[in-house]
């Protein structure tokens, strides 16, 4: 290959639907990929390696230095592009990490298995930054569309299954335009109290994998359109009983509510996913986020 060849990947934002963010805590998720938001990793052929002052990029490969050397034996120029809104718990930092991992694949003609890709991309967020972070994002983003993820036991693929997105009711995404604190940040205090037994948040972690096996049975037998509006209600009720919620956030959610929808967060705070019942008119939902100066966008396949 030619060191002027030019390799390039991507990823999708995703958005947490239910069960979020028990994954982090063995419990079960409901998720889904936002392919209106995506980030890309191109890399070229260089002297020295050149990360474009990402330290994303950079944790990236030297993640891969001893797991997989192949794929950085050669070095290169990195760069990246990204739609996906920034801190605002859509994985966006996930994404550039899977996008690097597949464009260093494609360079040295090599493949990756989804869940040693979801896995080596949470290695490089936890093990060589040091940040908090969960499994769900990099599953879902590995294998990309709607999924039910059941983490009772780390990393079995046997574990994690694809739902037909035709199931799926009314979504919308609305997110704050400014940028947020990292996920992380968000999850630290949490991570102790449950490192320490801390009751409650026991409970609501398992309160929180028990609304994705009830979203489920909704998707299943028809029903998501009718019963996941309450479901997602169900969701911040619990989030509330144990992080604080930011004004910021709370106008989010209140917003979608106001109009009839049901409203949680995407992911760690800064933007929140929503379903649209039947009888709501999706006009009226964008209306209120509008009026609220916050981003807004219809869910769609592709």
């Amino acid at each position: 290959m030619d060191e002027d060849d030019v390799f390039q990947a991507s990823c999708f934002g995703r958005a947490g639907l239910l069960g979020n963010p028990s994954d982090g805590y063995g419990g079960r998720v409901i998720a889904v990929t936002l392919p209106q938001f995506s980030a890309a990793v191109e890399i070229t052929g260089a002297s020295q390696w050149d990360f474009d002052e990402n330290v994303l990029l950079e944790a990236t490969v030297r993640a891969l230095r001893t797991r997989w050397p192949k794929l950085v034996a050669r070095p290169a120029a990195m760069r990246f592009e990204t739609s996906i809104p920034r801190q605002v718990g859509l994985s966006g930092s996930s994404a550039i990490v899977i996008a690097a991992l597949r464009a260093l694949a494609l360079r040295s003609a090599a493949v990756w298995d989804n869940v040693d890709l979801a896995r080596t991309a949470l290695e490089v967020e936890t093990e060589v930054l040091g940040w908090s972070a969960g499994p769900q994002d990099r599953v879902v983003q590995a294998m990309e569309g709607l999924l039910d993820m059941d983490f009772a036991q780390s990393w079995q693929a046997s574990r994690y299954h694809r739902i037909d997105l035709g199931l799926l009711p009314q979504l919308f995404v609305a997110w704050d335009r400014s940028a947020g604190e990292p996920s992380d940040v968000a999850h630290s205090d949490v991570r102790e109290r449950w490192e320490a037994g801390d009751p409650e948040v026991l409970k609501a972690m398992k309160d929180f994998a028990q609304l994705a096996t009830d979203g489920r049975k909704a998707l299943d037998a028809g029903s998501a359109g009718e019963l996941w509006p309450q479901l997602m209600r169900q969701s911040f009720a619990i989030r509330s009983r144990v992080w604080a919620i930011s004004a910021r956030d709370l106008q989010l959610v209140e917003a979608g509510e106001s109009v009839g929808a049901g409203v949680s967060f995407a992911g760690s705070g800064g933007a929140v996913v929503g379903v649209i019942p039947p009888d709501v008119d999706a006009d009226s939902v964008a209306d209120v986020y509008q009026a609220a100066g916050a981003g807004f966008s219809l869910w769609a396949s592709r």
